[in-house]
């Protein structure tokens, strides 16, 4: 598979029992890119440290954005040919140690690390507050991954930060998906439902541009008038990048910050006869007005060079949120039809 894309890889019988053995203790809480470097060219691949979660086993060890793992395990990932194989190794059964090669952002010294595995729910993954500026309440909601979960979490935060808000109500949305790697897309679209009332959603393409599926937002219940902005950074990706792109084409919000990471495949997975497996790309997402974002990214409404963070906290860089101050004293009011 070494000439075909970067999502596609090959697991030998062995690995994939090893690796669905260690999947089984479900989201550990470290969340990683895999670039991988130019295979011609025989450089090694970068395996960058993009999200850590508060209260993570990450950010126990001190994990920073910008890290590099050098080896999980014993297994020097510099050539290992996808991030999948490399998630695997980061995943395992909670209380389970895991032993981490890392190169620090401050010191190129490579270091050992120690970490033990715990679960991360869908409420350790989205933090909401009110953020109150010039008299006027905004919901300031991030959401750091897509699992399980996770937009039901979004919608409960809504509620309670309107209640929370009180009589006067909110006066704008602040989503903030810096840094979130994507995940489970069924929730990012379950999230862009929450703000758009009809029209598509998302498109899946095959070879050919042959539309394989289609979500479409449901009518009723969704919010449709509360000023929207979404931030986004270089490292957010893949199913942040559909909902940042859905919310944008509907004209629901402006996007706010830097071009997004770029990734929108779907991949299949085959079961061969001896139980190795192949994961190939077969298909593309595509926004509602059939932008491709595999490789191109989501350019913002508004453009803010945003600090590189971990998101270890509430904090929104004040550059941030001035800048998502001036989306929503311009946020679109018309609709796209989708």
């Amino acid at each position: 598979v070494s000439g075909l894309d970067e999502h596609s890889h090959f697991l030998t019988a062995t690995e994939r029992k090893s690796l669905k053995h260690r999947g089984q203790g479900g989201f550990t809480g470290l969340a990683v890119h895999l670039r991988r470097g130019e295979v011609e060219a025989h450089k090694p691949a970068e395996l960058e440290v993009t999200t850590v979660f508060p209260d993570s086993p990450a950010a126990r060890i001190g994990l920073q954005a910008g890290d590099h793992i050098l080896a999980i395990r014993d297994h020097d990932v510099s050539f290992m040919l996808s991030q999948a194989e490399a998630q695997g190794l980061l995943s395992g059964r909670p209380g389970e140690r895991v032993e981490l090669v890392v190169q620090r952002r401050a010191n190129p010294a490579p270091q050992t690390l120690a970490l033990t595995l715990a679960a991360t729910d869908a409420k350790h993954l989205v933090d909401a507050h009110l953020l109150e500026r010039g008299g006027r309440k905004h919901a300031h909601i991030i959401v750091r991954a897509f699992r399980s979960g996770v937009s039901e979490q979004v919608k409960r935060s809504l509620a309670e930060l309107r209640r929370a808000a009180g009589s006067g109500g909110l006066s704008g949305i602040i989503l903030d998906l810096r840094g979130n790697p994507g995940g489970d897309v069924t929730e990012a679209v379950a999230i862009a439902d929450l703000f758009i009332g009809e029209g598509v959603l998302v498109r899946t393409r095959g070879r050919g541009g042959q539309i394989l599926r289609e979500e479409t937002a449901h009518t009723g219940g969704s919010d449709e008038s509360t000023r929207l902005v979404v931030i986004q950074d270089r490292r957010s990706a893949s199913a942040s990048e559909l909902l940042a792109a859905t919310l944008q084409d509907h004209r629901r919000a402006h996007v706010i910050g830097e071009r997004s990471y770029g990734k929108g495949t779907v991949q299949d997975v085959i079961g061969m006869p001896d139980g190795s497996v192949l994961t190939l790309t077969i298909a593309r997402y595509f926004s509602p007005k059939d932008r491709v974002i595999d490789g191109n990214g989501v350019d913002p409404d508004i453009h803010v060079n945003l600090p590189q963070t971990t998101l270890a906290g509430r904090e929104l860089p004040e550059v941030a949120v001035q800048a998502a101050l001036r989306g929503l004293a311009m946020a679109p009011t018309n609709r796209a039809d989708g």
